[in-house]
C-alpha cells in the first residue's frame, strides 16, 4: 500500500516549508541506497523524493490536499500548556534558575473506535539468576498479561540468555491457551547478554506486517548486569524510540544496574519498574493494560531551540507514569492517554541576562505527537518558554503544583548526589545527604523511606559503599513520591 506524501516524509498535515525541507534531508541521509546506516532503501528513496516534490511546491501540495479525506483538515485535539516557577526574571550578571511545567493534553473525550490495538513484545531474561521463584512470577504475569490484552492485540515473545529466540511471533490473541502452554515452558540457564534479547525484540516489531497503526511496547524483564553491550542497547533505544516504540524496562530483585535500565527507557519514551516484589509485577501489568486501553498518541517529543545563555540542565516527567528523561534533543516524553495529560517539569539555567528586552526567551520548539488513529498521524503544536524581565528581584509564592514537583523532585536529585558522592569516595558527605534525606522523609510521615535512608547511612559507614538493595529502595521510593495525591496535580 502506497503512503500518504506527509506520512512518506513524518510531517504534520500544517507543516512549514522549513519543515518540509528539514524531513527531506533528514530522510535522504537515512535511506539513500548509499547510506552508511544500513538503511538505505530503493523503493522508499523514490517515495520520499515523490512526496517532497509534490510538498515542497505550493501549487501542487495544494492539489495534493484537496485529494485527501476531510478527516485530515480536522481541528488538533492536543495542546500544550506551560506554567512557571515565577511570574519574572531578573536581570542580573548572576545565574538564576527557573523552572517550567509542561502539560501536553487530548481534549478529545474517548473514542472506542478509534482506540488503536497494541503490539506488546515481551523481552524475557531467561538466565541461570531467574530460575525457581523469580521465573515462576514471571511466568504467572505472562499468563496474566495474556488473558487481559484485547482481541485485537497481538504479543510477541523474546526469550534470552547469551543468545536469543523468539518464543512466540507476533500472533493475535484469538488462542490465549496455545501461549499460555508456550510460556509454562520457560526454563532458565544461561548467561545474560541484554543486547541479544532487545536486538531481536527490535526486529519482531521490524518484521511483523500488521498495520502500522499499532501502539508499540516493548516490555524488557531483567534481573541482572549486561556487561560490554550498553553501547549497542542504546542504539536499539533510539531507533525504537524513531519507530514509535516504547521500552519499559523492569528490573527484579536488586542485583540489576538501574542506572543502565533507567537510560535504555528514556530514550524511548518508557520507564524503568523496580520490581521487589511479586506485587509489583502485578501493579505493573494492571497498571499497562489501563494505560493502552486510553492511549490517544502512542508517542510525544519535545525540539527546543535555546539562546546561547541558556541551558536546559534536566527534565523529569511526573505523570502519567515517573521517569528521568533524556536531555538529548528530540526528548522523548512518552504516550499520550486520553482524560489524562503527560506532565514534564524542565530546569532552566540562565547564565548572565544583560538584554534590555522586556521579555525573555528561555526556550522555544515543537511538541510532536504520533496518533495512530488518524490518516496523518504527525501532529505538532509550537511551544514558547519566555518571561517578563524586570531589574528588581521581586519575592512572589510559586503555584502550588509546580512547587509540589520541585520539592519532590529536589529529593530524588539528592539521592542522586549522595549515590555518586559515594561511587566518587566521599563518604562522608553522603551518609550527611541521606541523613538529611531521612529527617524529610519523616517530616513528610514517610517512616518506612526515612527508615531505609538512615539504614543506608549506618550501611555507607561501615561498608564504604551502598547496599544495592538499599540503593534501589531509595531510588525508586523516592521517585514514588511523584505518584502521591496533589490536589493541583489532580486537575492537570
Amino acid at each position: 500500500m502506497r503512503m500518504e506524501h506527509y506520512s512518506v516524509l513524518n510531517l504534520p498535515f500544517d507543516a512549514t516549508p522549513a519543515e518540509i525541507r528539514a524531513a527531506y534531508f533528514d530522510a535522504v541521509r537515512k535511506y539513500h541506497p548509499d547510506a552508511q546506516n544500513g538503511e538505505g532503501d530503493g523503493a522508499r528513496f523514490i517515495e520520499i523524493q515523490q512526496a517532497y516534490e509534490v510538498l515542497v511546491d505550493g501549487k501542487r501540495r495544494a492539489v495534493y490536499d484537496r485529494s485527501l479525506p476531510e478527516s485530515t483538515r480536522e481541528t488538533s485535539v492536543t495542546q500544550v500548556g506551560v506554567r512557571y516557577s515565577r511570574t519574572t526574571i531578573h536581570r542580573s550578571g548572576e545565574p538564576q534558575l527557573i523552572y517550567a511545567l509542561l502539560d501536553l493534553s487530548c481534549t478529545r473525550k474517548i473514542d472506542p473506535n478509534e482506540l488503536p490495538p497494541a503490539h506488546v513484545c515481551v523481552i524475557l531474561d531467561r538466565s541461570s539468576s531467574m530460575r525457581g521463584e523469580r521465573l515462576d512470577m514471571v511466568r504467572a504475569n505472562l499468563i496474566r498479561l495474556i488473558r487481559k490484552l484485547r482481541s485485537t492485540d497481538v504479543l510477541s515473545i523474546v526469550t534470552f540468555s547469551d543468545r536469543a529466540e523468539v518464543l512466540v511471533p507476533p500472533v493475535a490473541l484469538s488462542d490465549p491457551a496455545r501461549i499460555e502452554s508456550v510460556v509454562m515452558g520457560i526454563s532458565a540457564g544461561g548467561a545474560t547478554e541484554i543486547f541479544q534479547g532487545l536486538d531481536l525484540g527490535f526486529e519482531v516489531f521490524k518484521r511483523y506486517a500488521g498495520r502500522s497503526n499499532f501502539l508499540k511496547h516493548l516490555i524488557l524483564i531483567t534481573d541482572g548486569h549486561t556487561y560490554g553491550d550498553e553501547k549497542r542497547c542504546y542504539e536499539v533505544a533510539e531507533r525504537a524510540a524513531v519507530e514509535g516504540i516504547s521500552i519499559h524496562a523492569l528490573g527484579i530483585g536488586y542485583e540489576w544496574n538501574d542506572t543502565f535500565l533507567d537510560r535504555l527507557a528514556s530514550l524511548s519514551g518508557g520507564n524503568s519498574v523496580y520490581i521487589s516484589a511479586a506485587e509489583d509485577l502485578v501493579q505493573f501489568i494492571e497498571q499497562k493494560i489501563q494505560s493502552l486501553s486510553v492511549n490517544y498518541a502512542r508517542k510525544s517529543e519535545l525540539v527546543l531551540e535555546l539562546p546561547e545563555h541558556v541551558t536546559l540542565n534536566y527534565a523529569f516527567r511526573i505523570q502519567p507514569n515517573v521517569s528521568p528523561l533524556e536531555v538529548n534533543f528530540p526528548i522523548q516524553l512518552g504516550p499520550l492517554e486520553y482524560g489524562r495529560n503527560t506532565s514534564v517539569i524542565l530546569e532552566f539555567k540562565i547564565d548572565q541576562l544583560q538584554s534590555v528586552e522586556p521579555d525573555q526567551i528561555i526556550a522555544s520548539g515543537r511538541v510532536y505527537f504520533e496518533i495512530p488513529s488518524k490518516t496523518i498521524p504527525i501532529e505538532r503544536q509550537f511551544i514558547e518558554i519566555k518571561r517578563p524581565v524586570r531589574n528588581t528581584w521581586t519575592k512572589e509564592k510559586t503555584p502550588t503544583a509546580i512547587l509540589t514537583a520541585m520539592s519532590r523532585l529536589s529529593l530524588y536529585r539528592l539521592q542522586e548526589k549522595a549515590r555518586k558522592e559515594a561511587v566518587a569516595g566521599d563518604i562522608e558527605s553522603s551518609s550527611l545527604h541521606l541523613k538529611y534525606l531521612a529527617s524529610r522523609f519523616m517530616a513528610q510521615g514517610n517512616q518506612d523511606l526515612a527508615r531505609t535512608a538512615m539504614m543506608e547511612a549506618d550501611h555507607l559507614q561501615k561498608h564504604q559503599r551502598f547496599s544495592d538493595e538499599g540503593e534501589k529502595d531509595i531510588k525508586y521510593g523516592t521517585r514514588s513520591l511523584f505518584l502521591l495525591p496533589d490536589p493541583e496535580l489532580k486537575k492537570l
